[in-house]
């Protein structure tokens, strides 16, 4: 397969909607879930590009996400991706995934695996929120505090504008980026994409009433799991000791120094060189 950034548009059908999808490299698969909730695949790209010279890369917009189609009556849910998910790894004819999951993928890939854990093979967790709710609140509360007067005021105008139709989500965005780094000049690295605001308002509402594998955690004992989290990050690696770690003691922490929330936008090079160790170790000796 090519290994090109930009790929021809490809889809398949997922319960009579088309999913969008782009496939690159050659090797064992690693199945890329993106953030948001709301956000599309091309927020990896093309920092993990290195990764298809050992490696299949397998990404897609979420329902509702990117260029995939949205759902019936904007209906959306984690159930539904975890659905889909499993769904595309049967139109993908894979028996195990590995899973790279980046913020909000972070919890898809645990709900997934939680869910189906005899079909995956190795996780790894970067810009992690936790294992329940109480981590995507504490990254809102957080985040909260971070920002200044002046940009709240700025979100404050910018909201207003939404609601009257003459603004968008990504005046919002533009006010938020800065804080998700370490270091600005990272920004100018990161690909334009795109936002469902509805997906992630109706997926984040799901989150905090719902998200709870406190008590399904214990599914994921035989699975290898490698956190790679920005010492800088919204949710610091001390802090996923507390929401994660502690629930899944032989998953691996390892902080990416002098980095935000995006860890694969602004230490790709750090990233992928982790991916490529740990998706390339025999299962059986990931977790010693």
């Amino acid at each position: 397969m090519a290994n090109e950034l930009e790929e021809p548009i490809d889809f398949v059908n997922i319960e009579g909607r088309k999913l969008h999808i782009n496939i690159i490299g050659d090797g064992e698969a690693i199945v890329f879930l993106h953030g948001g909730p709301g956000s599309e695949h091309r927020f990896f790209l093309p920092h993990v590009l290195p990764l298809t010279q050992k490696f299949t890369l397998v990404f897609y917009d979420q329902r509702g996400c990117g260029k995939s189609e949205h759902a019936k009556s904007n209906t959306y849910s984690m159930a539904d991706e975890v659905k889909t998910l499993e769904l595309l790894r049967k139109e993908l004819k894979l028996e195990k995934m590995n899973l790279f999951g980046e913020s909000w993928g972070s919890m898809l890939a645990l709900l997934y695996a939680t869910t189906y854990p005899e079909r995956v093979n190795k996780i790894l967790l970067t810009a992690a929120i936790g294992i329940s709710g109480k981590g995507y609140k504490t990254f809102e509360k957080t985040l909260l505090k971070k920002i200044s007067i002046k940009d709240k005021i700025k979100l404050f105008k910018a909201d207003k504008k939404i609601k009257k139709g003459s603004g968008t989500y990504e005046d919002i965005l533009n006010i938020l980026d800065p804080y998700y780094v370490f270091s600005p000049d990272s920004l100018k690295r990161k690909e334009k994409s795109s936002m469902n605001s509805c997906v992630n308002q109706i997926i984040g509402k799901d989150i905090e009433k719902n998200y709870d594998l406190e008590n399904e955690i214990h599914k994921l004992s035989e699975i290898p799991i490698l956190v790679a989290q920005g010492s800088h990050d919204i949710i610091t690696p001390a802090k996923i000791k507390e929401l994660l770690i502690k629930y899944i003691p032989h998953a691996k922490l390892i902080e990416i120094k002098n980095c935000g929330h995006w860890t694969v936008v602004e230490k790709p090079n750090k990233m992928n060189a982790l991916a490529e160790i740990f998706f390339s170790l025999p299962t059986c000796s990931t977790n010693e």
